[in-house]
């Protein structure tokens, strides 16, 4: 069996069970809280998933550089790069902790959010998914992505059970959000006994501290874009519909995620796996063209799904008041697949250290911002601006792909 075959596997059953309880708990607290006050509950996880989105280069630059080490054999260097970073991002999230309080207020009225402590929460999810990205990101890096699936599952498991807890007691929506802060400490602390086994017997060794910091900046841009593109449709309509339109649009953009789901196996996969094949000196596109493969045939059931059935899905999981996202159910789930394809796309560009990409990346958020300004009468018509730019911009970076000098056949120069 192929290796990228393999970690697929894995990863897809591991991405896919913790996807699975997180849709399962968001379901819940969206019958618990009403469309009001889930529009405040998922517009303060997509906020926190907005900026963990575009913090991303720290899991991505770690599983990046533990990929090359890794492959090099020297895991005093990934040891020595999970040391540092997360010294790093423990240090300049107490600084952003700073600057986020001073903007909690006029953020949560932009976004009208009916108290600031739904926010407020959604700032410690970020510093708290930061810390425990780094380690995911060693995980990502060294292939050991049965630890890794084992670490998400047991966050999302861990959960659901303390919010069906704290749902009972505080039935809102920071209620609802304190359980993800809760199961981000509980396994960030269970981490640390999987990362020993990575490194065990071998001290930290000296890192080249400027390859880092040349790969990190163009790959802030890069997860700046994909976090933008992601979920700026979610934060448009909540700051421009009413609270019902809303909160049946954040419930259509959570199933959508569905996508995301099917997604996050191959992005986990795709950076440390083409990085170990171009360090090696193989080509890259049959493994990536197999990858890519793997999650469009992931995504078919879905899409039928929610071609033939979107009143009866939104009504069964979320109820009757939620139905009227049903016609924009199956174009968010277009767009978001064209979507992540880009990103598959860009990953293939990042693992070779080339961000030529950027140059299409970039301008595609910018005409998307632009065409939700000009064009939002209807939440069809956000959907519909959304697909097309996404589509637009997915044939463009196929273009870019195709004709970037050789870089599917070519390994490490």
């Amino acid at each position: 069996m192929r290796a990228e075959t393999r970690h697929s596997a894995i990863l897809t059953v591991g991405t896919g069970t913790a996807a699975a309880l997180s849709l399962v708990y968001s379901v819940y607290a969206g019958r618990v809280l009403g469309p009001a006050g889930y529009a405040d509950f998922a517009a303060a996880l997509v906020f926190a998933s907005l900026c963990n989105i575009a913090l991303g280069p720290i899991n991505g630059t770690v599983a990046r550089f533990a990929a090359q080490y890794a492959a090099r054999g020297e895991a005093g260097r990934v040891r020595a790069l999970h040391d540092e970073v997360s010294r790093r991002v423990a240090l300049y999230s107490t600084a952003a902790m700073v600057v986020g309080l001073a903007a909690l207020k006029p953020l949560a009225d932009v976004l009208h959010f009916r108290s600031v402590a739904p926010l407020l929460t959604a700032f410690v999810i970020v510093v708290l998914t930061l810390l425990l990205s780094v380690g995911r990101g060693v995980l990502r890096g060294v292939q050991s992505f049965g630890a890794y699936s084992v670490n998400i599952v047991a966050e999302a498991l861990v959960r659901l059970g303390i919010g069906c807890a704290m749902f009972a007691i505080l039935p809102t929506a920071t209620g609802g959000l304190g359980a993800y802060v809760l199961a981000l400490a509980i396994t960030y602390a269970v981490q640390h006994g999987q990362l020993r086994g990575v490194w065990r017997g071998h001290a930290p060794e000296p890192l080249d501290g400027d390859a880092i910091r040349r790969f990190v900046v163009p790959m802030f841009v890069m997860m700046g874009v994909s976090a933008g593109f992601e979920n700026i449709d979610l934060l448009f309509v909540k700051g421009c519909f009413g609270e019902t339109d809303a909160g049946a649009y954040g419930a259509a953009f959570v199933l959508t995620r569905v996508i995301a789901v099917a997604a996050t196996p191959f992005h986990v996969l795709m950076l440390p796996l083409l990085t170990g094949l171009h360090e090696r000196g193989h080509g890259l596109g049959g493994a990536f063209a197999r990858v890519c493969a793997y999650f469009l045939l992931l995504t078919g059931l879905p899409l039928i799904a929610f071609g033939l059935w979107p009143e009866a899905i939104l009504s069964r999981l979320y109820g009757a008041d939620y139905a009227t996202a049903a016609p924009v159910l199956l174009p968010l789930a277009g767009a978001r697949l064209f979507g992540y394809l880009s990103g598959m796309i860009a990953l293939l560009h990042a693992s070779t250290g080339r961000f030529r990409f950027l140059w299409v990346y970039v301008p595609a958020l910018a005409v998307q911002a632009a065409v939700l300004g000009i064009w939002h009468d209807t939440l069809m018509t956000v959907v519909a601006a959304v697909l097309v730019v996404q589509a637009v911009g997915l044939a463009a970076m196929a273009v870019l792909l195709l004709t970037g000098g050789g870089i599917l056949r070519s390994g490490r120069a």
